[in-house]
């Protein structure tokens, strides 16, 4: 029996963050395969062009989804209410992050995505999105996560670095305030108004990158601290508390809500800022972490092949054609 021969990707038009780029690697990655995929940018009707940092994807642009049994659409968890638009074609959620889902909730009225009965494939970007449909009833999800591109954010020198702390100041403030005023005296370097490469430059500096807020599915900022020569601390919050997800040694991994949290993490921080021995060990004691980050790619391969045999989809689209066609530069 012939599967479905189209795939369309919903996706907000105009956006430049984790979700939208992964996104925009799953239609590449299917394009690859020559499978007719299209990223459809809503709302549809207002004109949107292929953001300029994803172009190098490959991808292809249609004005709207053809809902027939012949179309697969594809729709991130801050949309779920579009799943209802659609009769006939076949359709996934893709679970980027969980903390997003609830954090937009109120803009998505109508059934749950959740409940029983439908026939919605729930596609999940983290172990914590696969375990959340778990304990809400939703079994057989399947795993698609994503990858860094290797371009800006590679390896700086491990010697010779900052005796400073990274830190995203839109993450867990009131904890990082704590912990800033806890720890006068060390350098605290909040990553702000920073472009692609100025980020990459300053983690290529600093010893440290610490990550003590949610973690809504598999963070990039993390990953590319790591790939740039930070050791990485998180706390255990959301897919943080998932050693599949942010594969650190646990020494690494603190629990935010405990009473000695901050001591913990002084004590950690200073150890790192004040020895160049004792931050080179723990840069070689993350070296499994930053080798998985590089297998994110191949990994993220596998899965799109997976979900290609899971939706039985066809394989014969000449890989130029579609509605609007965007060329990989």
């Amino acid at each position: 029996m012939t599967g479905p021969s189209r795939v369309f990707i919903l996706c907000p038009g105009g956006a430049v963050s984790g979700g939208p780029e992964a996104l925009h690697q799953l239609c590449g990655a299917l394009r690859a395969r020559r499978v007719a995929a299209a990223m459809v940018y809503y709302p549809t009707g207002s004109p949107h062009d292929v953001p300029a940092p994803y172009r190098h994807y490959g991808v292809a642009v249609s004005p709207g989804v053809a809902d027939d049994a012949t179309s697969v659409v594809v729709i991130p968890e801050v949309a779920t209410s579009l799943a209802w638009r659609f009769a006939s074609a076949r359709r996934a959620i893709w679970w980027l992050s969980v903390d997003n889902y609830f954090k937009w909730q109120h803009l998505n009225p109508g059934p749950s995505v959740l409940r029983p009965g439908t026939d919605i494939v729930h596609l999940c970007q983290s172990d914590y999105a696969r375990d959340f449909l778990v304990r809400n009833g939703v079994e057989g999800g399947l795993m698609l996560t994503d990858f860094l591109t290797a371009d800006v954010f590679q390896a700086g020198p491990a010697a010779g670095r900052l005796a400073a702390v990274a830190f995203n100041p839109k993450k867990a403030p009131q904890t990082m305030q704590r912990l800033i005023a806890a720890g006068v005296g060390r350098t605290w370097l909040p990553l702000e108004g920073l472009d692609k490469e100025s980020l990459a430059e300053l983690l290529r500096q600093v010893r440290v990158y610490v990550d003590f807020g949610p973690h809504p599915g598999r963070d990039r900022i993390p990953r590319e601290a790591a790939l740039c020569g930070a050791v990485v601390m998180t706390g255990r919050r959301g897919a943080a508390g998932f050693a599949t997800d942010v594969p650190i040694p646990e020494r690494f991994r603190l629990d935010e809500t405990a009473p000695d949290f901050e001591v913990r993490a002084l004590g950690l921080i200073d150890q790192l800022l004040r020895s160049e021995a004792a931050f080179l060990e723990a840069s070689d004691q993350q070296a499994d972490y930053r080798g998985w980050i590089g297998g994110n790619r191949e990994a993220f391969m596998r899965e799109v092949d997976g979900f290609v045999a899971a939706m039985r989809l066809t394989t014969d689209h000449p890989a130029d054609q579609h509605e609007t066609v965007v060329p990989a530069c």
